[in-house]
């Protein structure tokens, strides 16, 4: 092979593994902007959403830009002042958007004076007396329902049953047992969800609510005291925001962080919405949208 031949073949040779590498580099740089704006996968790490999804569930999360719907699943980090280096990650269900007069309650939620009831699959810690232990446990076992949580003592059983688990049993249980088979209470509260360029009245209940978002719009500056607002040393009884918040809730409401927990979400905390879960152990779950 002549010196020029053995030059040509080795500068094309160069060339096509410089194409190459260039390809796979475009390649892995166009994966990760789309990994981090537009679509990604996700490991479900928490049982914040059983049963609607289940620990070790892979999903994916669309994170373009897209306003929120109630009872959407979305995927924030904590607003919490305390969490700004570390930002851990939460999945809740949106309850409440922006404006929003919201009413939460055992039985579910009021967004706007109108009912919106538990999911199926929202966990609630159910409880049942003595007299009505025994013919739950036996209709569990029919059912083959988890006996998650179950705890028993001198006033009678509770375990956390889904929304459709406890109508299962109630309405197979005899007709005098059925109303013994309660929801735990929750404290009810009533608020409204902050929106952006909206001036609101606050009082203790909503300045619980909205405390972490005043303290981060006024940098600090904002001081709570026996349920009342100081600004600058200054007593008010309005806040202008500038950002429009949301109210998250976990269909597991015993063992999820949520606003319950936090307060309200800003708008530039949501990472993304859950739409499709492409596999779980639950075959049940996979391949399905959200």
């Amino acid at each position: 092979m002549k010196k020029e031949e053995f030059i040509q073949q080795t500068e094309k040779k160069k060339g096509r593994m410089l194409r190459s590498a260039f390809f796979i580099l475009s390649l892995l740089i166009c994966l990760l902007i789309v990994r981090l704006y537009v679509v990604e996968s996700l490991h479900i790490s928490t049982d914040a959403m059983e049963t609607s999804l289940h620990k070790g569930d892979l999903v994916l999360v669309n994170k373009l830009p897209c306003i929120p719907q109630r009872r959407s699943i979305l995927l924030f980090t904590s607003p919490l002042r305390r969490d700004s280096l570390s930002s851990p990650w939460f999945i809740s269900r949106c309850v409440g958007i922006p404006g929003d007069t919201i009413q939460v309650n055992s039985n579910g939620y009021l967004v706007n004076g109108k009912e919106y009831p538990n999911p199926p699959h929202t966990l609630d810690t159910y409880i049942v007396p003595p007299s009505g232990k025994k013919s739950l446990l036996e209709l569990i076992q029919t059912h083959h329902i988890p006996l998650r949580d179950m705890k028993t003592d001198s006033t009678g059983l509770s375990l956390t049953l889904t929304s459709f688990e406890a109508y299962q049993l109630r309405e197979e249980l005899p007709d005098t047992l059925q109303s013994l088979l309660q929801i735990r209470p929750v404290p009810s509260y009533r608020f409204v969800i902050p929106q952006k360029d909206r001036a609101y009245r606050l009082d203790s209940l909503s300045l619980l609510a909205c405390r972490e978002a005043i303290l981060d719009e006024t940098n600090g500056k904002a001081v709570i005291r026996d349920g009342k607002l100081y600004i600058e040393g200054k007593l008010t009884h309005f806040f202008f925001f500038r950002q429009n918040y949301y109210w998250l809730l976990s269909d597991n409401r015993t063992d999820a962080i949520d606003s319950r927990h936090i307060g309200v979400v800003p708008e530039d905390h949501l990472i993304g919405k859950l739409f499709f879960c492409w596999f779980s152990r639950d075959k049940n779950k996979r391949f399905k949208r959200l």
